[in-house]
């Protein structure tokens, strides 16, 4: 009796050593063959569902190489996996709080995953090492509701800061029917634009703490912006800007977001953002 346990506590020994010892030691291999490791478990037992949006930290790379660098928080849905063991099978495991290292056949996941070229320093028999951390999951409409109230409040907080401004800066201009508020500086005597007639125009835009994002001045050739008005190609409270002007004149435009670019960010104009355009009317077709 006593050599038997000794037999089946040596037979135990050497399977775990085997185990330790393997194609990715201290990893876990599932029946697809994605190979994991979970470096901490929240305790959380919820898992994703497929299209809930997930918002986690992510980087992935080569053993040598970072691809992405995971800084940002990175949100996408869950779908369906594409190839066996792929990503979306790993983030399907996890909860929120959780950390994980998954390996993936890097070949399958720019092919099936990216749809795009595979980077000329990953082998295609390599793989890639996704370093995940779960901060939280979601189904859409939780967060189409959570993104309506953020901007809801963000929208607030725009309508406050232009109150502040225009107390600040003596405005006694009151707001167009729009949200526009339009100050003229020097009135023109030249033609008056309409739609469907080209305009240029110069023009120098700030942000309400005077951070100028834009200028037709600090273009290379100086040259003004021409656009014709009434196709959209410009934004709604500088058009409505141009429409009030005649050529030579000379305007200052308050913008809120509503009449820019609302809800979204546009280079280094912020989101909710109200704008502000020093202009003059250059030329009318």
């Amino acid at each position: 009796m006593k050599n038997q346990f000794l037999y089946f506590f040596t037979f135990l020994m050497v399977v775990s050593f085997l185990a330790s010892c393997g194609k990715y030691p201290g990893y876990k291999k599932t029946d697809t063959g994605l190979y994991y490791k979970f470096h901490e478990k929240s305790g959380d037992t919820a898992k994703p569902r497929l299209q809930d949006i997930m918002k986690m930290k992510l980087s992935y790379g080569t053993q040598d190489s970072l691809i992405m660098d995971g800084k940002q928080d990175f949100s996408l849905p869950l779908f369906k996996s594409l190839f066996k063991g792929d990503i979306y099978e790993g983030l399907a495991m996890m909860s929120k709080g959780d950390s994980a290292t998954f390996i993936i056949h890097a070949d399958s996941f720019f092919t099936k995953i990216v749809n795009g070229p595979r980077p000329d320093f990953v082998d295609s028999n390599g793989v890639l090492y996704f370093n995940v951390r779960m901060i939280e999951f979601m189904s859409q409409e939780e967060m189409q509701k959570r993104q309506e109230e953020e901007n809801a409040l963000k929208q607030k907080k725009e309508e406050e800061d232009l109150a502040a401004w225009v107390a600040a800066n003596n405005i006694t201009a009151q707001p167009e029917e729009s949200g526009l508020i339009y100050i003229e500086t020097l009135k023109g005597k030249g033609k008056k634009p309409a739609e469907g007639k080209k305009v240029k125009v110069h023009y120098t835009g700030k942000l309400l703490d005077g951070t100028k994002f834009d200028s037709s001045f600090d273009h290379p050739d100086q040259k003004p912006l021409e656009f014709t008005v009434g196709t959209r190609s410009i934004i709604q409270g500088f058009e409505e800007g141009i429409l009030k002007m005649q050529v030579g004149g000379k305007a200052q435009l308050i913008i809120p977001s509503k009449l820019a670019y609302g809800p979204r960010q546009s280079g280094p104009i912020p989101a909710f953002a109200t704008l502000i355009f020093d202009i003059e009317l250059v030329e009318v077709e």
